[in-house]
């Protein structure tokens, strides 16, 4: 097994490098101006003051000018703070464009509002002026304020440097040479190959497609436990580029603008793209006026946007021609439709990029990682079927002496997904619980689906029919197993178009949703236990705002029913002929909706002479759900955290909230799912900032609600400290968080407070000495937003590996370690199905990356342990995991609280708050 991975982690080694910010001031009369419309519009829209919304404004004007590289949230509020940094303002003195490209953003941002023009007449263009200069020492930043630039300031540096020579060799024999163009980006640097390359997607048997991809490399700049000064990281991923027609999705949707001439002033630079929404009125799609207005006044002019759409290749420029004017095309997105190639770069592609950072860029890595020796076992071990070898006779006419292998075994005991397997699903299900499954309702509107999913149950929890109707016995116990007709409760949501009732569709969607659910409770039998419920639905509709799944997910619990939704399995043109998906989504349903239960195998989830652990620890986690409304006396919402806790012995899974630890303790998990529909969630509580107050009312209200938080997550562990698992003895309790999830709320967790503080000290107030001796802290981070880096294999570019790897000479302090763990392949991402050590993705489009993300390990306290075996516990729990893996990235019992979010959720909620799109992460 390979022993050594380098990360892609680099620190500067260019001798004392600098750069020069210029900032920008929001004049005075502007600044109000423009908090008096915010205002405005608040009062009627009846909702509370909310400040300039500049989160559209600047990209706009980033676009306009490429050398900015900082917009200052506060720049439109306070006099003191500037809006922009910029690296150079060469050529451009006169800023009456900038003037009138705000001007005209102001009249489209408020268009609701009456006489905007006139409030703007008196504003004057020449207010906007740069400040002088102030140049910043990259190694050596003097203050706050300039070690915040460099976050910006030193991925620019080495965008800069990387132009200098822009061209990367990809490919095993560096066949395929990609240029790069800067992108314009306010988080980290971002790189992007043009003009697209073709790559081959195989579908079906014969069939083949050409698919337009760009590679993208971002540089970002990362801080790490227990190290004073940052380093940079560098990420690598494709973007997708759509050539055939495409229906704009509400909203809108994102192009990418290619262009040599600045947009502000219609000068020439060197060619770059800029990111730019086209939004969605109607049936009609629209550039930003602000922006289009700005091109006329430079005699320019982006394409017909309802064209472009159509036509979603724009000017693209050949392979080996230096770009020109004025380029466009559109990434793919999960709104956009079917994507045209598999996502993600190759193990080989990374060990090209990384090769040409090393030899082109004024850096050094930091570091290497070591594996770490521990016992390596698979924790369910897969029941191998008996394989019958078939040899032809001796005077059959065969070409082939390979001798043949018998067919994949169809015994579910054989599947790789352990809760898949009946020897271990039955037992679990039917052994004694607080809240055991007695009621499965099946909600289905195709007969196959019904009688599948039924089938499924059977099979998988050793079940049959009774003479009892709806009930089935088995080897472990029964279950009722009753099913209905959904009749017409999962036909889409009656959203009207606009202009019948001057509401949009998310406006209209809280009352609709609300009928449904009404309708769906009524219609549904009540139960006086909780129970489950198997739903078929219909797939998304167009409009995704009249999608009726979030009612059934309300409806069902409000019943009674904890639920999993499945679409149906026949093809629409013939209802006995199965999707290509086959079963596998039956399969899905049926085991998710046992995960919901709680449901793990029952065998203890520590083995103490493989794992070298005593099986006496508590394994429990932190989590941030959202945030609710503002229902308490003090006006203000309050973030809705919850904690997992995992009886290792019993495999019990348990769950609580800072208001039912009050009350009732800890709870079983499937009772906690129900509890956390009654929260009155806020409509946009995954935004934390509350505009009502100021800053220092903003920092009282947070540090009031981490004290609180933290003081819930102290009496939980002093709980499970307390409370024994076997023979009365002490128990340890392993909490486990994850950096970017709890940081807010568990500041101990940052990195700066890592390095200068005590981290345990907001648990020592409530905790003894001798109750922290039994607790190990872990804080875990993933590679969701680029905090993690990326790795290759040392000597061997393209291999992949796993396991845990010791981080050395990271931290400041040689006596701590930081940890990458990288976990096992999963059946889905081996073999033929996935790039090979060879490949690069331009070879092909058809197979997976199957590069799994790298989890970082921290480990804060764990005293009477060693670093590295609870380093490789905690790698190890990633693959104790029983149920559908797809990426898992967190260790168990993270899964349960991320799965809790399914039912924090509210009918205000907005439909798809964030979408899935190529990226870095």
């Amino acid at each position: 097994m390979t022993k050594i991975i380098l990360p892609g982690a680099w620190e500067l080694t260019a001798t004392n490098p600098t750069c020069e910010l210029y900032a920008m001031y929001v004049p005075t009369t502007w600044r109000q101006v423009a908090n008096n419309l915010a205002q405005q519009r608040a009062r009627l829209q009846g909702k509370s003051y909310r400040a300039v919304p500049v989160y559209s404004l600047d990209p706009l004007v980033v676009g306009s000018f490429p050398k900015i590289i900082k917009t200052l949230r506060n720049g439109w509020q306070k006099d003191n703070i500037p809006w922009l940094l910029a690296t150079g303002t060469t050529g451009l003195s006169d800023l009456s464009d900038l003037g009138n490209l705000i001007k005209d953003w102001l009249i489209e941002e408020f268009s609701s509002l009456e006489d905007v023009e006139s409030q703007l007449a008196n504003l004057n263009n020449a207010d906007w002026q740069w400040g002088n200069s102030q140049s910043y020492k990259l190694l050596h930043p003097q203050n706050k304020v300039e070690t915040s630039n460099l976050y910006q300031a030193i991925p620019d540096y080495l965008a800069k440097e990387f132009l200098e020579n822009p061209r990367v060799s990809f490919g095993v024999d560096e066949q395929y040479q990609l240029t790069f163009y800067r992108v314009v980006s306010l988080q980290g640097a971002e790189l992007m190959s043009w003009p697209p390359c073709e790559v081959t997607v195989t579908k079906g048997k014969e069939t083949t497609e050409t698919a337009y991809i760009s590679f993208v490399i971002e540089f970002v700049l990362q801080t790490v436990p227990w190290r004073e000064k940052p380093i940079v990281y560098h990420h690598l991923s494709i973007r997708r580029w759509l050539t055939k027609p495409l229906k704009v999705p509400y909203p809108g949707v994102k192009a990418h603008i290619g262009d040599n001439r600045r947009w502000l002033d219609g000068q020439r630079q060197p060619f770059c793209f800029i990111p730019l929404t086209m939004n969605r009125y109607g049936k009609e799609v629209k550039w930003p006026q602000a922006i289009s207005n700005l091109l006329s006044l430079n005699d320019s002019q982006l394409p017909d946007a309802n064209n472009f759409v159509s036509n979603p290749n724009h000017n693209w420029s050949g392979v080996n021609t230096i770009p020109s004017g004025i380029q466009a095309a559109i990434a793919y997105t999960s709104k956009l439709g079917e994507p045209p190639c598999f996502p993600g770069v190759s193990p080989q592609d990374l060990a090209s990029l990384d090769q040409a950072i090393e030899a082109h860029l004024p850096v050094q890595r930091v570091g290497e990682a070591e594996r770490v020796t521990g016992n390596v076992f698979i924790f369910w071990p897969l029941e191998k079927p008996k394989q019958k070898i078939f040899r032809p006779r001796a005077n059959e006419d065969n070409q082939s002496t390979k001798p043949k292998k018998a067919k994949k075994s169809n015994d579910p005991n054989h599947s790789h997904t352990p809760m898949l397997r009946p020897k271990l699903a039955a037992p679990a299900v039917f052994r004694e619980a607080e809240n055991p499954l007695h009621t499965i309702l099946i909600l289905w509107e195709t007969p196959q689906c019904r009688d599948a999913l039924i089938a499924e149950i059977c099979q998988l929890l050793y079940l049959s029919p009774t003479k009892v109707e709806n009930i089935y016995q088995g080897l472990y116990g029964s279950l009722y197993i009753k099913t209905q007709h959904v009749c017409d409760l999962t036909q889409d949501l009656e959203i009207k178009h606009f202009s019948e009732v001057r509401k949009n569709y998310q406006q209209q969607r809280p009352d609709l949703l609300v009928e449904r659910i009404n309708k769906i409770t009524e219609f549904i039998p009540q139960t006086k236990e909780l129970s489950g419920a198997l739903i078929e639905i219909r797939r998304k509709p167009r409009i995704s705002e009249a999608d009726p799944k979030l009612a059934w997910r309300i409806g069902a619990m409000k019943a009674g029913y904890l639920n999993q939704h499945i679409h149906r399995i026949t093809t629409e043109n013939d209802a006995e002929k199965l999707k290509k998906s086959g079963l596998e989504p039956v399969k899905r349903a049926v085991s998710d909706l046992l995960r919901q239960f709680g449901i793990l195998p029952d065998t203890p989830l520590i083995n103490p002479k493989k794992d070298g652990i005593d099986p006496d620890v508590w394994l429990t986690c932190f989590y941030v759900l959202r945030r609710t409304r503002k229902t308490n006396a003090e006006n203000i919402p309050k973030t809705v955290v919850l904690m997992i806790r995992v009886n290792p012995i019993t495999a019990k899974v348990e769950l609580t909230t800072p208001d039912l630890f009050k009350e009732q303790g800890w709870i079983s998990y499937p009772v906690g799912l129900a509890h956390l529909l009654n929260e009155d969630w806020d409509s946009n509580s995954y935004d934390e900032s509350n505009e009502e107050l100021d800053d220092e009312q903003k920092r009282q209200e947070q540090t009031k609600e981490q004290r609180l938080i933290n003081k819930f997550v102290a009496e939980c562990l002093q709980e499970c400290l307390n409370t024994p698992i076997t023979d009365n003895k002490p128990p340890r309790v392993l909490f486990m968080a994850e950096a970017l999830n709890a940081r807010k709320m568990l500041n101990w967790l940052q990195n700066q407070n890592l390095l200068n503080n005590d981290p345990l000290q907001a648990l020592k107030q409530y905790l003894s000495q001798q109750e922290i001796n039994r607790l190990w802290v872990v804080r875990l981070r993933i590679a969701d937003t680029g905090e993690v880096p990326v790795a290759i294999v040392k000597d061997s570019p393209g291999s992949r590996t796993s396991g845990v790897y010791r981080w050395r000479s990271v931290c400041d302090d040689g006596e701590r370690s930081l940890y990458l763990s990288v976990r096992k392949a999963l059946y889905t991402e081996r073999g033929t199905t996935i790039l090979q050590k060879n490949q690069s993705r331009l070879d092909n489009g058809s197979r997976q990356p199957g590069r799994a993300r790298i989890l970082e390990i921290a480990l804060i306290y764990h005293p009477e342990i060693k670093g590295d075996k609870l380093a490789h516990f905690v790698h190890s729990l990633r693959s104790r995991w029983p149920y559908f893996a797809n990426d898992v990235s967190l260790p168990l019992p993270f899964p349960f609280a991320i799965k809790a979010k399914e039912y924090a959720v509210s009918t205000k909620d907005p439909v798809e708050s964030s979408e899935t799109d190529d990226s870095n992460f």
